[in-house]
């Protein structure tokens, strides 16, 4: 009896020990997944004394503390890297100015065909240089949240009638009548009007490159304010929705002409730093770029 005595006890205690060793395995499951996902940054705590479990857990520990040191490495350099980008872009921006600067003394010079034939070359692609140079910049400046956000409240239809009135000269050269449509109803949103003008100018341009026969520019009221830029594409399966407001993404060939990919990136940048989503849609052959308020 005595025997059996021990063993049930013996039991017992087994049962119970690998019960809490499971239980402290579950916990420290459960304080990994909250680490993984943000949740925390604690470290892992182990309340049962098992040497085995406890080595596991200081392992875990020191793994947490690497990546931590890791990610914060990747961020430093990431920032650098920003950083350097956006000083570069600034310095060469200057001297390219010049250079177009003098590109366009020269076209008024009295030269032959042939020599500002060749200018005329120089300055596209230093121009487009220029604007790529712009870009980056701008994108280092927006993703460094440098941009100072002044949020107001905006008449769009006023503010797009505007915008619409500065570039007739663009469109009239482009050989494009857009069709504007606004609502009767005022339309008033929240944002920043220098912002919100620098993503109407870029999505203008867009539809000045990429326009055909048919571009709509328009303001709605659904649930939330649309501001949609429709026009007709030539071939919608060689565009990815999905894709283009991701940097240096130019869709097919002829898009890519003079294009530096990173006109919609910026939109989309910009949009968000005034809590709003820029999406795209394409329905039949038309492509829809939509800014949502």
């Amino acid at each position: 009896m005595l025997i059996i005595l021990i063993l049930s006890l013996t039991v017992i205690l087994l049962i119970s020990y690998v019960f809490h060793l499971k239980m402290q395995i579950k916990s420290i499951g459960k304080q990994l997944e909250n680490i993984s996902e943000g949740k925390t940054e604690k470290k892992i705590d182990v309340s049962l004394l098992d040497k085995d479990i406890e080595y596991l857990a200081g392992n875990i520990n020191r793994n947490i503390n690497y990546q931590k040191q890791l990610r914060i490495e990747v961020l430093r350099n990431e920032q650098k890297l920003k950083d350097s980008i956006a000083n570069i872009s600034h310095d060469l921006r200057t001297p390219l100015t010049s250079i177009i600067g003098y590109l366009q003394l020269l076209e008024k010079s009295e030269l032959s065909e042939n020599q500002k034939e060749k200018i005329s070359i120089i300055k596209k692609k230093s121009e487009i240089l220029h604007n790529l140079i712009t870009s980056f910049f701008e994108i280092t400046i927006i993703e460094n949240d440098r941009m100072h956000i002044n949020l107001e409240k905006i008449n769009m239809n006023n503010f797009l009638s505007d915008a619409m009135l500065q570039n007739i000269m663009p469109f009239k050269e482009a050989g494009i009548e857009p069709i504007f449509d606004l609502p009767n109803t005022t339309i008033f949103i929240e944002g920043d009007k220098i912002i919100l003008q620098r993503i109407v100018q870029n999505l203008i341009s867009n539809i000045l490159k990429y326009g055909s026969s048919y571009v709509k520019i328009s303001l709605v009221k659904k649930e939330h304010v649309e501001l949609c830029f429709a026009n007709k594409i030539e071939d919608p399966k060689k565009i990815d929705v999905n894709l283009l407001f991701e940097k240096f993404y130019t869709g097919d060939k002829s898009r890519s002409s003079g294009s530096t990919g990173l006109g919609l990136s910026i939109v989309k940048l910009l949009a968000e730093r005034i809590n709003a989503k820029a999406l795209a849609e394409i329905k039949e052959d038309i492509l829809t770029l939509k800014i949502v308020f």
